[in-house]
């Protein structure tokens, strides 16, 4: 992790294109300027084009802050990849979906989604809202995936959909009927809540080298903004991804921590 962080001062975007990282530390109302007037540079001083860029933000609401203003700074219709990171990992999974056996169609599930599926479970497993309420089963099975099963990824790409259904079956606890019912209803109908678009996307850049090639290729200038707030997965992603270029470029709050888990810096 320290390998990211190496950077020091920041060079003119150019200057210095085998620099890993340059680190930028802005209030929270300059952080968007410095981004936007970033990218508008790649594109208008040095000829980026705007697809071989990738600027990650955190809410929607800012990713299309961003586009508006990139797009009035460029002139471009095309702002790149200007996403959430569940955003842009379904634009990898959208191009690349077949390596793990999923249609381009997939299904990214909201709560609604979820909790539709948690009722088939319930009136199948004959368990009730005492057993555990929707919003309990939602922050249970996410608790699951992120740190009490983190391979469950494998189960949802690698096994038969029988299997799994085998596997939900014999769950005789409600904890485990929730989950595995929960992964099981996600495969059948091609579903992927947001902690499944980073790990299998994570997935395909470690079991396929020339899909990661592609895309680190890609990806010339890697942006990010409010760094300080990602956490392992995310740091993960953007490591793999600035991998060919090393062009980092980070925004941050100076007096918050500037690594997943780390001191202020």
């Amino acid at each position: 992790m320290t390998d990211l962080l190496s950077g020091q001062r920041c060079p003119a975007p150019g200057r210095d294109r085998n620099r890993r990282i340059c680190p930028c530390h802005c209030r929270s109302s300059g952080k968007t300027r410095a981004l936007s007037h970033r990218f508008a540079f790649l594109v208008n001083e040095l000829g980026i084009l705007p697809g071989n860029i990738l600027c990650v933000t955190f809410t929607n609401k800012s990713a299309n802050e961003m586009r508006q203003r990139i797009h009035i700074l460029t002139g471009d219709n095309d702002t790149g990849y200007i996403n959430t990171f569940h955003g842009f990992c379904v634009s990898v999974l959208q191009e690349d979906s077949y390596a793990v056996q999923y249609p381009k169609s997939f299904l990214v599930l909201d709560n609604a989604d979820i909790d539709a599926m948690l009722q088939i479970i319930y009136e199948e497993r004959g368990l009730t809202l005492r057993d555990m309420t929707f919003s309990a089963a939602r922050d249970m099975v996410e608790m699951q995936k992120l740190f009490k099963r983190p391979d469950y990824y494998l189960d949802m790409i690698a096994m038969p959909l029988d299997t799994l259904k085998e596997k939900y079956d014999q769950a005789d606890t409600p904890a485990d009927i929730i989950f595995y019912g929960y992964l099981y209803q996600e495969k059948k109908c091609f579903g992927l809540d947001y902690n499944d678009l980073i790990k299998f996307s994570l997935y395909i850049f470690q079991q396929h080298p020339d899909i990661r090639l592609k895309w680190q290729q890609r990806l010339e200038y890697i942006m990010i903004d409010e760094f300080q707030d990602i956490d392992q997965l995310q740091y993960e992603l953007m490591e793999v991804l600035c991998g060919y270029h090393k062009n980092l470029f980070i925004v941050g709050d100076r007096t918050r921590p500037s690594t997943p888990g780390g001191a202020p810096t």
